[in-house]
C-alpha cells in the first residue's frame, strides 16, 4: 500500500486517531487504523494497532489476517505461519487459507507440505487453479530454466497481501463514508474493494447495502444478486432483497426471498416476523401466526411479534389466546396503555 494519501484517506485517519482517544477499548477502531497506517506506509505503528485489536478481541479474524500478512511483508515467515496454521485449524473449509499456508511453505522450501495444503486449497476453491498454473509454468526462451518456487511464492504472496489490505482498506472506508450518508463516494470506495476480489460476497453485498440507502433500488438489487451467486446460503442476502423488493411494490418476490431468508436463518427471529407482516398483507392469516410463533420461540420477549400475534387472534374472534398474549406483552412492559386498552375492550 502506497505512502502517499489523498486528503478524504488522512481526514479518516485522523477522525479514527480522535475516535481511539475517546474509545481505546474499541477492537474495530484499532483493527481500521491499522488498516488506514498500512495504506499511509507506516507498517510498524499499523502492527501496533493489529495488535492492540487482538488484545482486545482474541477471535478478531480480520485483524489476525492483516497482522499474519504485515508479517509476510516483513518476511518474518514462522510467524505469518503460526497465524494462517491456527486459522487453518478453526477453519479448515477455508480455501483461502489454505493457499496462503502453501505460498508460504513454498517460499521456504517446505515441498511436501506445500503440495498438500495447495491440493486441499483446488479442491476447497477450484478457481485458484489458474493462479498455479500461470504461476509455476517454465520460462520461455532459450534457457528453458524453471522459475524459481521460492521466488515466485514470495511474488504471489505480495500479491495476496495487496489484495487483501486494500480490499478490506477500500471496504472500511466505503462502509465509513455511508455512515456519514456521502453515499456516493461510498459506493466508489465499495466498487474499488468489490472490482479487487470479485469472488468475495461481503463487498457485493456491502455495495447492495450502499445503493439500498441511496434509493437505487435497481442497482442494490444487481448487487445483492452479485452476492448470492457467489454464496447461495446467505440467508441475509435473500432478507436484502425482499426488503428492497418491498420498497418497489413487488410483494410477491419480497415473500418469495424472505421465505427463503427464514428458512436458510430459523434461528434470526425478525426475518420469521417479516414473513409474518408479508403474510398477514395476503391475508394468509395462518402462516403469519405460524411465523410470529416460530419468532417467539427464538425470542420470547419479542414485543412486536407478541402483540401483532395478539391482533391477529383478536381478528380471527379467538380472545382467549389473545388476552394471554397481551397479558404476556404487560408482564414486560406494564405501562404500555396501547396494549392495556385493547385488552380492556376484550375482557
Amino acid at each position: 500500500m502506497g505512502k502517499r494519501m489523498i486528503p478524504m484517506y488522512q481526514r479518516i485517519l485522523n477522525e479514527i486517531e480522535t475516535k481511539i482517544r475517546i474509545y481505546p477499548d474499541y477492537a474495530d477502531l484499532h483493527n481500521q487504523l491499522g488498516l488506514l497506517l498500512m495504506k499511509e506506509g507506516n507498517p510498524k505503528k499499523a502492527k501496533r494497532h493489529f495488535l492492540k485489536a487482538l488484545q482486545l478481541n482474541p477471535k478478531y479474524q480480520e485483524a489476525r489476517f492483516n497482522l499474519g500478512f504485515l508479517h509476510i511483508k516483513e518476511k518474518c515467515w514462522e510467524e505469518a505461519e503460526e497465524i494462517f496454521l491456527a486459522e487453518s485449524e478453526r477453519n479448515g473449509k477455508d480455501g483461502f487459507l489454505q493457499h496462503v499456508l502453501g505460498q508460504c511453505y513454498l517460499r521456504t522450501g517446505r515441498r511436501r507440505e506445500a503440495a498438500a495444503r495447495i491440493r486441499k486449497a483446488l479442491r476447497l476453491h477450484p478457481s485458484y487453479r489458474d493462479c498455479y498454473q500461470d504461476s509455476y509454468q517454465k520460462k520461455g526462451g532459450t534457457r528453458g530454466k524453471e522459475i524459481s518456487l521460492a521466488q515466485e511464492a514470495e511474488r504471489v504472496l505480495e500479491k495476496i497481501c495487496l489484495d487483501y489490505q486494500e480490499t478490506h482498506f477500500h471496504n472500511f472506508v466505503g462502509l465509513y463514508l455511508a455512515k456519514q450518508g456521502k453515499f456516493n463516494q461510498a459506493i466508489q470506495e465499495l466498487q474499488r474493494a468489490a472490482k479487487r476480489q470479485p469472488g468475495q460476497a461481503l463487498f457485493h453485498s456491502n455495495l447492495g447495502t450502499v445503493y439500498y440507502r441511496q434509493g437505487a433500488y435497481d442497482k442494490a438489487i444487481e448487487a445483492f444478486r452479485k452476492a448470492l451467486k457467489i454464496d447461495p446460503l446467505c440467508g441475509a442476502g435473500y432478507a436484502d432483497l425482499s426488503y428492497v423488493y418491498g420498497l418497489k411494490g413487488q410483494t410477491q418476490k419480497a415473500l418469495r426471498y424472505m421465505e427463503r431468508a427464514a428458512q436458510l436463518n430459523p434461528r434470526y427471529a425478525d426475518l420469521h416476523y417479516n414473513l409474518a407482516l408479508l403474510y398477514s398483507d395476503r391475508n394468509r392469516v395462518e402462516d403469519a401466526i405460524a411465523e410470529l410463533r416460530k419468532a417467539l420461540r427464538v425470542n420470547s420477549n419479542y414485543l412486536f411479534a407478541r402483540i401483532n400475534l395478539a391482533v391477529l387472534y383478536e381478528d380471527q374472534k379467538n380472545l382467549r389466546a389473545a388476552r394471554r398474549e397481551y397479558r404476556k406483552v404487560l408482564q414486560v412492559t406494564p405501562e404500555d396503555e396501547h396494549v392495556r386498552s385493547r385488552l380492556e375492550n376484550i375482557s
